[in-house]
């Protein structure tokens, strides 16, 4: 009895050793799912970082080529010296309007930014690679790279867009640059750096926002003129129109009429068209029509894009501040909310500009010059109904008048396709294309 007491409960440590290696078993296998769900959902988490990363930078490009001015740093600059991210890395052919990126060394330029504790940190330089500061901080800090590229290029001329107006962005995000230096996780062929999150993705961004074709004669009228005006369409690429509008023209009032050689002047001018009797469609009256026929979209429409600039000045807009809007803001449709007085020169015939006026156009100073078209919009607020012409100074590339042409201002209108072929290829707002995002190659 006393041998069989000895040998109680050995069974039972088998027993519970074999559970304890069961039980073992299934910790070991449940914390190998634990592990496997840890290290997917890190990456699962890095990879969106990198994903928004990337899609920041595109909208960041999308926003800054519808700046104005700016510093390498991309900050917004006053200086003349600074160009606007457009100018810096796209190139717009003038006659055709399509867009091809700036290249150095034979690349597209990558302007880039980084998150630092104290914001994001940009670089946009016109030549070379930027290098950006990564913070030596643990964490993780995004960063993200754009570069510009030819938009449905034919595989037989891959430097030569397609479709003109349209360009392609490429953006990289990255969850971390290296803090040592190493350009890897942001490169466009790279695989990225070890254990961090990367993303390419693109789309082709459209240029929009400006005259949705050249007008075909010098100035264009929504109702009767009967102004004492010079205009002029000598331009060989032009139509010879100088005035064409929805009622009557009293030619008799009109100083002088220039058209192309061998046209007779009278033949030039188009009166009481129906084409431009555009009836009102419910809240869309004729004034609203009107615009919508020459930029394909309505007026607050316009006046909201992203590039728009809205000039406040009720009681009259001055040539200086026109300028200063300019010369800070290249290539962006101009809205004043009041009459423009034009006492000095605006725009030139490299740099045009196009100016929605609400309220009239008013020359102060006889050899005062606008280069661009002039968009004048009828003020049912100030009870105008016709554009009262004042002055004698000159337009050149052309006129719209939403009502009828008044005054006794000598005004010069001169058409130049050039001019508005400017004006139509580098005025406007980029947006995406509707369809052309895309995360793969």
């Amino acid at each position: 009895m006393n041998a069989r007491r000895k040998q109680t409960g050995a069974a039972t440590l088998v027993v519970v050793m074999v559970l304890f290696f069961i039980i073992s078993l299934v910790a070991a296998y449940t914390s190998r799912n634990l592990i496997f769900e840890q290290r997917t959902s890190a990456n699962q988490y890095r990879s969106t970082q990198a994903l928004e990363a990337a899609e920041a930078g595109l909208e960041w490009a999308i926003s800054m080529l519808n700046f104005g001015r700016i510093s390498d740093s991309c900050l917004k600059s006053s200086s003349a010296a600074d160009t606007s991210f457009r100018q810096r890395y796209l190139n717009v052919n003038a006659t055709t309007g399509k867009i091809t990126p700036v290249l150095s060394a034979g690349a597209s330029l990558t302007p880039a930014c980084v998150r630092t504790p104290t914001g994001w940190d940009c670089k946009c330089l016109d030549s070379g690679v930027p290098s950006l500061t990564a913070p030596t901080d643990p964490g993780v800090w995004p960063a993200f790279r754009v570069r510009f590229m030819v938009a449905g290029a034919d595989p037989a001329t891959p430097t030569e867009p397609r479709q003109p107006g349209t360009i392609r962005a490429e953006v990289v995000g990255c969850t971390r640059v290296d803090p040592s230096g190493g350009d890897q996780c942001l490169s466009f062929d790279g695989r990225g750096a070890l254990n961090e999150g990367r993303v390419l993705l693109s789309a082709v961004l459209a240029l929009t926002g400006g005259p949705a074709g050249l007008p075909v004669a010098t100035l264009t009228a929504g109702g009767p003129v009967n102004a004492p005006l010079t205009v002029a369409n000598t331009s060989p690429s032009g139509s010879g129109i100088t005035v064409h509008a929805r009622n009557a023209i009293d030619s008799s009032m009109i100083t002088s009429l220039s058209t192309t050689p061998g046209t007779p002047a009278a033949n030039s001018i188009i009166e009481n068209d129906t084409a431009l009797n555009l009836p009102a469609v419910g809240t869309f009256t004729t004034p609203d029509r009107m615009f919508a026929s020459f930029f394909n979209m309505r007026l607050e429409t316009f006046r909201t894009q992203q590039a728009a600039l809205v000039v406040d000045c009720p009681s009259g807009c001055s040539a200086a501040a026109v300028n200063t809007a300019i010369s800070l803001n290249p290539h962006r449709p101009l809205w004043l909310t009041g009459p423009l007085n034009a006492d000095a020169n605006i725009g030139t015939a490299a740099e045009p500009v196009l100016i929605v006026v609400n309220g009239g156009l008013k020359f102060t100073s006889a050899s005062a010059k606008i280069h661009g078209m002039v968009y004048n919009r009828l003020d049912p607020a100030a009870g105008l109904s016709a554009w009262a012409t004042d002055g004698a100074g000159e337009v050149i590339g052309a006129v719209v008048a939403e009502g009828g042409v008044s005054g006794t201002g000598t005004s010069t209108l001169t058409y130049d396709a050039d001019v508005l072929a400017l004006v139509r290829h580098n005025v406007g707002t980029f947006v995406r294309a509707p369809g052309s995002w895309r995360d793969f190659r």
